[in-house]
């Protein structure tokens, strides 16, 4: 399933457009048979850029740079070095990351090729292979349900994670608790905190978020791009004012990365967060509507074909809300396990678990903390 890493210094600019390119070959996938083209302006090198054509393979095309293209994206020479410097971690959503960047056209497009140059680290890798061994040899793609516990001691969460095994802890909130909490609560107490960052020149704050929200509420539609346009947060970093108030609600705050905030207005048939596993485990807190969680154990990798090119969180390219078993024909094998958080209520997901997430109300809002270890 590894990639190889990706050289991370270069001598010239022009050296990392060239690995750039090579980056995104050497981690496209199409198990569909997209086709289409997307357009890299690079500013400082205009005449350096390249166009991406989607067919079986991604293929790099250098002239007639001018010609039609259905996506166009424009990305600065630092940002491409950033993404060599931190293809481990690097997270899109980030502010000064999608900050410096603009798009046009067809943003399924361009999702595509950024999770092409992405890659795990060894760290990622060796973790979900414990992780599989450990789930095949303690059955877990049979679990029926997933175990709950109150007010739990941090001991019993760490015997928990050891076992890497979801449960749901109830009797354990924040103050104020998360029954008082609306979105125009939340708009009044944090209205100029910089809750989405969607290019270098969209920002939302927690007052206008909350007024898209409540648009889409009126006049909802079906057509989602992830990360561009969903009425949806999609896990971005928590702006500091909120750390106070969610928690988290185990261990010191310096146990945890970054908060990430899920607040948003989805249709309940259409997931928040498509199928895929993080290496480190999550706490995440429910604290408007309802959400349902449906969990995939580690061992069952093979049935759900998750991308070979991710870094900290492996997307699948089963979709088991639209399953195409044509195209994926062993996910009709695969086993799932389901659970419904209420407000209140947190899951504790150990890392390595195979997880797809529905907002069963809306608007809905979570805060999610991962263990540093």
């Amino acid at each position: 399933m590894n990639v190889a890493y990706p050289q991370q210094d270069f001598e010239t600019d022009l050296a990392a457009i060239e690995g750039f390119a090579d980056l995104l070959k050497t981690g496209f996938q199409n198990p569909e048979g997209i086709r289409g083209t997307v357009k890299l302006h690079i500013p400082e090198y205009p005449d350096h850029g390249f166009i991406a054509r989607y067919a079986d393979d991604l293929y790099i095309e250098r002239d007639n740079l001018d010609r039609e293209t259905d996506t166009f994206v424009s990305m600065p020479i630092s940002t491409i070095k950033r993404i060599f410097r931190e293809f481990e971690y690097l997270d899109f959503r980030d502010p000064s990351i999608i900050g410096t960047m603009e798009f046009s056209g067809n943003l399924d497009y361009a999702n595509h090729l950024g999770k092409s140059c992405l890659r795990p680290s060894n760290f990622t890798l060796e973790r979900f292979k414990a992780v599989g061994e450990l789930h095949q040899n303690k059955g877990y793609h049979n679990l029926t349900e997933v175990a709950y516990l109150h007010q739990p001691t941090q001991r019993q969460i760490l015997e928990v994670i050891s076992e890497s095994r979801p449960v749901v802890i109830t009797g354990l909130e924040p103050s104020p608790p998360c029954k008082d909490w609306t979105i125009d609560k939340l708009a009044k107490k944090y209205g100029d905190a910089i809750v989405r960052v969607r290019s270098a020149t969209q920002k939302q704050n927690m007052r206008e978020f909350v007024q898209e929200l409540k648009d889409f509420i009126a006049n909802p539609y079906d057509d989602m791009v992830e990360g561009f346009v969903k009425p949806y947060t999609e896990g971005s970093t928590m702006p500091q004012e909120m750390w106070p108030d969610f928690g988290p609600l185990f261990f010191d705050r310096e146990d945890f990365i970054p908060p990430q905030l899920w607040l948003g207005a989805v249709p309940t048939h259409i997931p928040t967060s498509s199928l895929h596993r993080d290496p480190h485990c999550g706490f995440l807190l429910q604290v408007i509507g309802r959400k349902r969680l449906d969990l995939y154990s580690a061992d069952q990798e093979d049935l759900i074909y998750p991308h070979k090119a991710y870094n900290n969180y492996q997307p699948c390219w089963f979709r088991p809300e639209d399953p195409d078993y044509s195209v994926y024909p062993r996910a009709e094998q695969a086993k799932c396990l389901s659970v419904t958080l209420n407000p209140g209520e947190m899951i504790v997901q150990p890392a390595g678990w195979f997880h797809q997430v529905y907002a069963l109300d809306s608007p809905n809002m979570s805060a999610s903390y991962f263990w540093r270890y």
